[in-house]
C-alpha cells in the first residue's frame, strides 16, 4: 500500500477518510518543519498537502523525489488550482477524493511512484507568469490613482482577471475613490497573513473587494486608512503577497506611493518606503505619471532619477496635459532625463473617478496602448471573465 503523509491544518482531518481506503497514512502534520523531520527518518511515497504558499515552500519542494516520491496539492478554489498547476513537479487535484486516481494512474503507468505524477486532467507545463504593473509618480498628485484605475478598467474590459492594489503608504486613496467600504485594509491584511505563513488564495478572495462600473468588474485590495500604519506593509511581506496574487490574476496593477527614500544611515531600521522600493524592483513594468506644467516637469525629472536604480526605464506618461503644452514638456523631460514620453493624457474635467472609468471605456485605445507598452497583451475587448 502507498505510504502517504498529510500536510495541512487540523480542519482537514475530516477529509482523511478519502485516503484511508487506498493509502497507508503514516502521519499528519501542520508545518513544513515537521515534514522535513519525519521524511528524513522514513521517506514516503506521496505527500498530500493543501495548496498554499505556507506549505508549498522551496524547502518542501527540494525533498522530491528522494524523500518524498511525489507531492499532491489539493486546490479547491479555481484561482488557487491554476496557481498550483503551474508549479513544477506538483500534481494538482480539485479535492482529496481525486488523489486516489491521480496516484494510481502513476503506479499503473510507471510501476511505482518515480517522480512527478501525470494525470489526464492536469498538466504541469509552464505558463507565462502574469504581469505586475506598478504605477508611480512623484510628489504632487499627478494622477497615479486615476491612471491605475483606468489601466485596471481597460484590462478588465478586455476580459482579463484584474487585481488593483493600493500600496501607497503615504496617502492611500483607492478605497475612497472607488467608494469601497474598507473595514479591513486589504493589502495590510494580506501582509499580516503572509507574515504568519497563512496567506492562501481563499484568504485573498475573502479580503478583496469587488468594483463594478457599467459592466467592468475587477478586484481591489484597499490601502492603509492611516499613514502612521506604514510599518504593517513590510518589504518581505509585500514580496510574499505579490508572489501569490500574480499567479491568481491575469494582471496585477499596484498604486505605489511617491516616496522611495532608503534609511541607509541606520542598519536594519524599518523602511518607511521599503514597500514602494520593493514593488518597483519586482514589477514587470513601471508606469511613471507626471504633469506637463513647469512644477510637474521638474518633479518628474527628479523622480525618474530617484528610481533609476530600482527598475527598468519606466513607461512615462504625462497626465492632464493642456492643449499645446505636451510637446514642450516632453522635449524638456527628454533633454534633462533621457526619457521619452510615451503617451499624453489630455486635461480632464476634474470629475474624479467616474471620468476615469468613462474615458477608459469610451476611448480605450489610449489606455490599451499604455497596458500593451507595460507588457500586458490585451485580447479583443469582450465581456469580462473576471474571477477572484
Amino acid at each position: 500500500m502507498t505510504t502517504v503523509g498529510v500536510l495541512g491544518p487540523s480542519t482537514r482531518l475530516a477529509d482523511l477518510s478519502n485516503l484511508a481506503d487506498w493509502a497507508d497514512i503514516v502521519w499528519g502534520v501542520d508545518s513544513v518543519r515537521d515534514v522535513v523531520r519525519r521524511v528524513s527518518q522514513a521517506p514516503i511515497d506521496v505527500l498530500v498537502t493543501e495548496a498554499s504558499v505556507a506549505y508549498l515552500t522551496d524547502e518542501l519542494m527540494r525533498l522530491t523525489p528522494d524523500s518524498i516520491g511525489q507531492i499532491c496539492a489539493v486546490a479547491e478554489a479555481k484561482g488557487v488550482f491554476e496557481w498550483a498547476v503551474g508549479l513544477k513537479g506538483i500534481v494538482a487535484v480539485r479535492s482529496f477524493a481525486e488523489t486516489r486516481s491521480a496516484v494510481q494512474s502513476s503506479v499503473e503507468s510507471d510501476g511505482g511512484i518515480k517522480g512527478p505524477l501525470t494525470s489526464a486532467r492536469v498538466t504541469t507545463t509552464s505558463v507565462k507568469r502574469p504581469s505586475v504593473i506598478a504605477v508611480w509618480g512623484p510628489v504632487g498628485a499627478p494622477g497615479v490613482t486615476t491612471t491605475a484605475i483606468s489601466v485596471s478598467s481597460v484590462c478588465a474590459q478586455a476580459g482579463l482577471s484584474t487585481l488593483l492594489c493600493d500600496v501607497d503608504t503615504r496617502g492611500s486613496s483607492i478605497a475612497i475613490a472607488l467608494s469601497v467600504l474598507d473595514e479591513t485594509p486589504g493589502f495590510a491584511a494580506a501582509c499580516r497573513l503572509a507574515g504568519r505563513n497563512e496567506l492562501t488564495g481563499s484568504e485573498i478572495e475573502r479580503i478583496t473587494n469587488t468594483v463594478e462600473h457599467d459592466g467592468v468588474r475587477f478586484s481591489v485590495l484597499t490601502g492603509l486608512p492611516r499613514n502612521s500604519r506604514w510599518a504593517e506593509v513590510g518589504t518581505e511581506k509585500v514580496r510574499l503577497v505579490l508572489d501569490l496574487v500574480r499567479d491568481i490574476y491575469d494582471v496585477v496593477i499596484v498604486d505605489v506611493g511617491f516616496g522611495v527614500e532608503e534609511n541607509e544611515w541606520i542598519d536594519d531600521a524599518p523602511q518607511r518606503d521599503g514597500a514602494a522600493r520593493e514593488i518597483l524592483r519586482l514589477a514587470d513594468s513601471v508606469v511613471a505619471v507626471g504633469t506637463a506644467d513647469p512644477v510637474g516637469v521638474s518633479r518628474i525629472i527628479r523622480g525618474l532619477d530617484e528610481i533609476r536604480d530600482l527598475c527598468k526605464p519606466p513607461i512615462l506618461i504625462l497626465n492632464r496635459v493642456a492643449p499645446g503644452s505636451g510637446a514642450d514638456a516632453a522635449d524638456a523631460i527628454q533633454r534633462f532625463s533621457d526619457h521619452l514620453v510615451r503617451t499624453v493624457i489630455p486635461a480632464d474635467g476634474r470629475k474624479g473617478i467616474d471620468e476615469a472609468f468613462n474615458r477608459a471605456q469610451s476611448h480605450p485605445t489610449l489606455w490599451r496602448q499604455v497596458a500593451n507598452q507595460a507588457g500586458v497583451k490585451l485580447p479583443t475587448p469582450r465581456k469580462s471573465r473576471w474571477r477572484r
